[in-house]
């Protein structure tokens, strides 16, 4: 992954021109057809009245006896290099850098009632996926399955669902001559069927189930989603996904069939030009780290930055209150 030159991705660029017609492409025929998949795949599970199964239980109970496992268990990437996740790909380059020159974090501070809902979020993400195991059992002709990841070499991670720890892992990339390791996980990697990989990529919304109508309305998933959407496709060589949006928040009820949808599915196709485009803001991210340079920042993204105060003192950035 390696190259030298400058490319501007614009509208008249010829590799901004191919990803404008890729884009085109993915709001039409198969894009829409996979995301709809999905949301009738998670339907269709929910319409049935199933109980627990001793298989897929044993097998989420595997999951987490290899998590407990791995509690102990250094990272094994280089740490000379600048390191950089999905998570953070749509991060400020300055807080990248303060995070890579391991500047000293703010204290932040949540509310009872904001880890309530941290929390509250992450017990549905993982019931989704649980979803995932018994509709590839139960459904008469599910449209996904979840992969599961072959490891010879480790009999406790061998056959565990493609998702969150088990798949967690790194890449050493060279780009524009600079060297940085890029590390994550996943929130699944599912097989269609008609047999193409695609990223599975869940999102809670927690105010309203109003919310899911707007995001409908919007026709696109949030930037900063489709930005990790890239950087998976980087560390783990998929370029399709599905991001899925649930509301924790439902409709009253009583509504029964007459309820608000509470989901919503975007399909997203990474190009060439957009993960070239990360790279570049990694690779100068991680020269700038070496050579001591400021990155030039974005204000707009400060609220959940944990480097607000130090950034402050030679941006003019928001202060830490």
């Amino acid at each position: 992954m390696g190259g030298t030159s400058t490319m501007t991705t614009t509208l008249f660029s010829r590799e901004g021109a191919n990803d404008l017609r890729q884009s085109v492409k993915n709001n039409m025929g198969r894009g829409q057809e996979v995301a709809n998949a999905l949301l009738l795949h998670f339907d269709k599970i929910n319409d049935l009245n199933i109980w627990p199964d001793k298989e897929i239980e044993s097998l989420l109970l595997k999951q987490k006896e290899y998590e407990v496992r791995e509690l102990s268990n250094k990272p094994s990437y280089p740490r000379e290099f600048s390191k950089f996740s999905p998570s953070s790909a749509d991060s400020c380059s300055r807080e990248l850098f303060f995070k890579n020159l391991r500047v000293p974090r703010d204290e932040t501070e949540m509310t009872s009632w904001q880890r309530r809902w941290t929390k509250n979020s992450t017990g549905v993400h993982e019931y989704r996926q649980r979803d995932l195991l018994y509709a590839e059992k139960y459904l008469e002709k599910p449209a996904f399955k979840v992969v599961r990841i072959e490891d010879e070499k480790d009999p406790l991670r061998n056959g565990l669902p493609s998702w969150e720890k088990p798949l967690e892992t790194w890449k050493l990339i060279e780009h524009n001559g600079v060297k940085m390791v890029v590390t994550g996980m996943m929130d699944g990697i599912l097989e269609y069927k008609d047999g193409s990989r695609i990223g599975f990529e869940f999102k809670t919304k927690s105010n309203s189930v109003a919310q899911i109508k707007q995001i409908v309305k919007s026709g696109k998933p949030a930037p900063h989603h489709r930005q990790q959407c890239i950087a998976y496709s980087i560390l783990f060589d998929i370029d399709e996904f599905v991001i899925t949006y649930e509301s924790v928040a439902k409709d009253k009820w009583g509504t029964a069939e007459g309820g608000r949808p509470d989901m919503a599915a975007f399909y997203v196709k990474v190009t060439k030009g957009q993960r070239k485009a990360l790279l570049d803001k990694w690779a100068d991210v991680a020269a700038k780290a070496e050579n001591g340079e400021m990155p030039k920042g974005n204000n707009s993204k400060c609220m959940f930055c944990q480097w607000k105060t130090e950034c402050a003192k030679y941006t003019g950035g928001i202060r830490q209150r």
